[in-house]
């Protein structure tokens, strides 16, 4: 199963490892009851058992060194440009991944290495500030994840990992546990800051907390307060939890009704949030929104937050808008180029 974290070899060998175990009972559970299907001759010697859990375990690791790198091998007529879209990856990361030019051409039968979500290879010419800027993370968040200092040089080919990638889902569950709804919010615009646990140990929120959370979330403009969603909360200190207790910085929450006539949304009624996660690009953040249940999420490609509100039913959209603009939405995984501007195809998530 392929986590919200994205996979890479570090998540899959600390799940594979931990696997072992189980791995090593069923096969010999298999091993055992081999002998009661051969009614001729009973197998009962300890070599019988322990061929048949070699045997178990060697599948077990050709199968797991398929799943932890992607290959593709090249077909007539094929390019960086049509692979790399075929899997989701840039082509500049792609070329990176085989010390290639991203202008070379590819014979047929070339296999090529497909870079595994969350890992970026260095191009000829980027720097950590370039790299880390095109993904959306912080440059000390890309240094730390990956060993280095901000301003060190990178190699040509060199593998980093980006932050919210390289930890283990385990991993994550065993510290999360120790969380239990403590959040970290800011707010870049006011300089305001807020840690409270929503929850309290039964799984009722917590009153004072909450009144707490309405004065952080209130609109500004209007310095109007009402108390969020209860579910809305929930989803907060689920977040805090995954990503492991990370600041959730807080673009806007919100937002007094407007007048008379005029269209509301779910923030005027204290049920959505547009936020993101410190040190977690937005991709991920939206992966792991998007396996919550009867939640909002909207993606905003060309912004800098993830839009989250709570609903009857799930919802997903992508709006290509910029900042300012009115929305573009278009179906997930399509892009604006091959639209005219201004003229969305989806129907606004608000309906």
């Amino acid at each position: 199963m392929v986590s919200m974290l994205g996979v890479d070899g570090k998540k899959y060998e600390g799940e594979r490892r931990s696997d072992l175990v189980a791995v090593w009972l069923a096969a010999r559970q298999l091993a055992l009851a081999l002998p009661l299907i051969n009614t001729r001759r009973v197998v009962r010697s300890s070599f019988g058992v322990w061929r048949a859990v070699a045997v178990v375990f060697l599948v077990f690791l050709l199968s797991g060194s398929a799943q932890a790198q992607r290959k593709h091998t090249v077909q007539q007529g094929q390019t960086l440009g049509v692979i790399a879209k075929r899997y989701r990856v840039s082509v500049t990361n792609l070329a990176a991944a085989n010390r290639l030019k991203k202008t070379s051409n590819l014979r047929v039968g070339q296999v090529l290495r497909v870079p595994p979500k969350g890992v970026v290879f260095v191009y000829p010419g980027q720097t950590l500030i370039g790299i880390a800027k095109l993904n959306k993370v912080s440059v000390k968040a890309l240094a730390r994840e990956n060993g280095l200092k901000p301003d060190s040089t990178l190699r040509v080919g060199q593998r980093l990992e980006l932050p919210g990638y390289s930890v283990s889902a385990k991993e994550a569950k065993a510290r999360n546990t120790k969380l239990n709804g403590l959040v970290s919010l800011e707010r870049p615009a006011s300089k305001e800051s807020l840690r409270a646990r929503l929850f309290d140990k039964n799984g009722k929120p917590d009153p004072k907390a909450r009144s707490r959370l309405a004065r952080f979330l209130r609109d500004r403009e209007k310095d109007a307060v009402r108390r969020p969603s209860v579910r809305l909360m929930r989803v907060l200190a689920d977040l805090a939890d995954h990503f492991n207790g990370r600041t959730i910085v807080v673009m806007s929450a919100y937002r007094a009704p407007p007048e008379e006539g005029a269209r509301s949304s779910r923030h005027s009624t204290g049920e959505a949030i547009d936020v993101r996660v410190e040190g977690v690009p937005n991709e991920v953040l939206r992966d792991y929104c998007l396996t919550m249940t009867r939640v909002g999420v909207g993606y905003y490609p060309r912004s800098s937050f993830i839009h989250l509100d709570v609903r009857p039913q799930a919802t997903y959209w992508v709006d290509w808008s910029r900042p300012g603009e009115p929305p573009l939405y278009l179906p997930p995984g399509e892009t604006p180029e091959q639209y005219d501007a201004g003229a969305p195809t989806a129907v606004s998530p608000a309906n």
